[in-house]
């Protein structure tokens, strides 16, 4: 065989081998993006606990201003959810067993600091007030320790804020009646099973306006406490990264208008297929 045709093999090969090697850098390139984006879309599970009109269910659809701001940030983080609501309690134990990627909205408190991360950006700035039935011999003057002397209903596992949760801690607030919902608290103060409701107050109000109790029962205008809440992340790497990106969105989202817009959106809002403002 000559020379000639010996150094064309040769170069055939070496062309061959190229063309290999590039065909493989770029199939390996194409697999990485698509790996890459099946990472990215990996759905976060997000759990909340249904309290109207903050988040709730309608027609198997997950409502509420939290919902919409909660979507939103992640619309813009190009990241799909899927929201569950559970009793407070269990949503808690979820996250905090990382079976759970986030909760909302929750108020902070330093015990559960511990095995979560808390966003920066505050989700909702929120109040808690006292309800009590009109015709009620009782009378409140807006001293927390009064309320060691009524019986209270509460939702269980449910911060109600640090002056609240504390007095409850240390014993102040003793004649308790856990429930596991709001809607359950309330018809125990229509049964005169409780003397007052503690609850969020727009929350409450709701679901005085759902049970028909408006002229029934009313929150004591001497109880107010604003109390932010939040979102909160599983406390791994994954939430560490997750809640950067979620406090950038956030504030992003309050710079340009789009939070203001949702809460007035809110506040308009009356039909029954519409989200309203309102843990």
């Amino acid at each position: 065989m000559s020379l000639k045709i010996i150094n064309m093999i040769g170069n055939g090969a070496r062309k061959t081998k190229r063309a290999f090697n590039s065909l493989y850098i770029f199939m390996w390139g194409v697999f990485s993006i698509i790996m890459s984006g099946l990472v990215h879309a990996k759905t976060l599970r997000i759990v909340t606990l249904e309290y109207p009109p903050y988040q709730y269910l309608e027609n198997n659809v997950p409502k509420g201003i939290g919902v919409e701001i909660v979507t939103e940030v992640f619309k813009r983080l190009k990241q799909p959810i899927n929201i569950q609501f559970l009793p407070w309690g269990r949503a808690i134990r979820e996250l905090q067993s990382g079976h759970a990627d986030g909760i909302f909205t929750i108020y902070f408190s330093k015990d559960r600091q511990q095995t979560m991360l808390y966003s920066d950006q505050v989700l909702i700035m929120q109040s808690v007030s006292i309800f009590t039935r009109k015709d009620t011999d009782i009378r409140l003057v807006g001293n927390i320790r009064e309320l060691g002397e009524v019986r209270v209903g509460l939702v269980r596992n449910v911060s109600y804020g640090t002056e609240i949760d504390a007095a409850i801690k240390s014993g102040v607030i003793d004649q308790l009646v856990e429930t596991n919902s709001g809607t359950q608290s309330f018809k125990l103060l229509l049964a005169d099973r409780v003397d007052v409701v503690i609850s969020n107050k727009l929350g409450g109000m709701n679901i005085v306006q759902r049970l028909g109790l408006q002229n029934t029962v009313v929150p004591n205008p001497l109880y107010e406490l604003s109390i932010p809440s939040y979102f909160a992340f599983s406390k791994n790497a994954q939430g560490e990264k997750l809640k950067a990106q979620f406090d950038k969105t956030l504030q992003a989202i309050k710079a340009d208008g789009t939070y203001d817009a949702i809460l007035q959106l809110s506040r308009n809002c009356r039909a029954a297929t519409c989200f309203e403002v309102g843990e």
